[in-house]
């Protein structure tokens, strides 16, 4: 079996007087992506993001949740005033594995019927939020306890958007699909997906989103 893999992020599109606290990281040797968004109110959260971002795209032998365990435990020493949410892809020819953490959004689409079919939304990861919206777990916070794994099997054609909350809160599911409709059976590159990755962050913005606006899209084919 054979994976072919493209993907773009607009990251922190907002404006000038924002800080920009999301982090995205991308590693091609091991087609793992993640996005991090840190704690906006909170010192050093654009480095705690960034680093966990970093960190999260190595394949260790220890099982998932014991790595992000452990880099909960070094983050709380190296960033002790802040947490991050965490988004996690990893594609490879044996599964395709999305992972999450706190608050942001991830929506996995599958094309079926050799890519002649629309896409169709085949999974929205769970979200950690409390009865007023507000995150009830992050990496490196007080509370961090479980995070959340699906797997996919290896086949045909997917795309996985990620969002932080700001611009998730904005997007529907069916306004993810009439964006996604633009991509048609052959593979796009790295700039379609930049296109629709900033299309969708100001769409989210013209409606009314104020806080960093990230997106991100992966795009997978296994033959």
């Amino acid at each position: 079996m054979s994976l072919r893999c493209v993907y773009a992020c607009a990251l922190n599109v907002n404006g000038n007087s924002k800080k920009g606290f999301d982090a995205f990281s991308a590693n091609l040797n091991l087609n793992i992506f993640t996005l991090c968004d840190g704690a906006n109110s909170c010192s050093g959260s654009g480095m705690a993001a960034e680093w966990l971002s970093q960190v999260m795209t190595t394949d260790e032998p220890q099982h998932l949740s014991d790595q992000l365990m452990a880099r909960h435990l070094e983050m709380c020493q190296k960033f002790p005033e802040t947490g991050s949410t965490l988004l996690r892809v990893k594609a490879s020819n044996q599964e395709l594995e999305l992972a999450s953490i706190g608050d942001s959004f991830l929506w996995l689409f599958h094309k079926s019927w050799r890519g002649f079919a629309p896409w169709k939304c085949v999974e929205t990861m769970p979200r950690d939020i409390d009865e007023n919206g507000h995150p009830t777990q992050l990496v490196g916070s007080e509370v961090c306890q479980t995070i959340h794994v699906r797997e996919h099997r290896p086949e045909g054609l997917y795309c996985a958007v990620m969002m932080s909350d700001g611009p998730g809160l904005k997007t529907t599911e069916e306004a993810l699909k009439k964006c996604l409709s633009m991509l048609g059976r052959n593979e796009p590159s790295d700039a379609d997906l930049a296109y629709l990755c900033n299309s969708l962050a100001i769409d989210a913005q013209n409606s009314g989103c104020t806080d960093d606006t990230s997106v991100a899209m992966i795009w997978l084919k296994f033959n």
